[in-house]
């Protein structure tokens, strides 16, 4: 029907403008360095990652988790994908979210140590809900929260070891937003660049 060529019409408008953008990074390993690519930048903030959920606005309740990880300007590891359970807010939404991309943030870790003999131990994960970050970095009960799934409490284990670093990043610089839901032109340019998407 109508809906479905209006559909059709938007992804054949999105290709049209997407076709000229590469991935792109700022820079290139150099021969002193070739053990440790980008050497400059601060180890600690190596791996930029970014979670994000759409807050379960989907017609079946299930919130869309989205991640990306950003290393010197460029994404190497990206997701959408629908939480496999029903979430009873955003901000549990949001915690299931950085849950999983801590996960892969950890493997990251040990692949960029194990492949450049590097000493990494901490990334940085930006969240823009500030009531995740908070379940995430305290132990305590609450009332609010005790249903949530023990394996999703990954996280505060993550934190108190060193290896995740939670950060708060206002929504309009969430990069992984667009990996989420549809977002207005203007905005889907804006992140496309933040994760290295450019014109060559």
């Amino acid at each position: 029907g109508p809906a479905h060529w209006d559909a059709v019409k938007r992804v054949y408008r999105y290709l049209k403008g997407t076709k000229g953008l590469r991935l792109a990074y700022a820079c290139a390993p150099t021969t002193q360095h070739a053990s440790f690519p980008f050497p400059d930048l601060n180890k600690t903030q190596w791996i930029r990652a970014y979670a994000d959920a759409d807050g379960s606005m989907q017609e079946d309740r299930r919130a869309i988790s989205g991640n990306a990880f950003i290393i010197n300007g460029g994404a190497v590891s990206w997701y959408s994908k629908r939480q496999e359970l029903v979430s009873l807010s955003t901000t549990e939404s949001e915690y299931i979210a950085i849950t999983h991309a801590a996960k892969e943030a950890v493997w990251l870790l040990q692949l960029i140590n194990e492949v450049f003999g590097a000493d990494l131990k901490t990334t940085t994960l930006y969240s823009d809900n500030q009531s995740a970050i908070a379940l995430a970095k305290d132990n305590q009960f609450h009332a609010r929260t005790k249903h949530i799934d023990i394996r999703y409490h990954f996280i505060r284990w993550l934190t108190q070891e060193g290896k995740i670093k939670l950060v708060y990043c206002p929504t309009n610089d969430m990069v992984a937003d667009t990996l989420t839901k549809p977002l207005p032109s203007l905005k889907v340019k804006h992140f496309a660049t933040a994760l290295g998407l450019r014109t060559p």
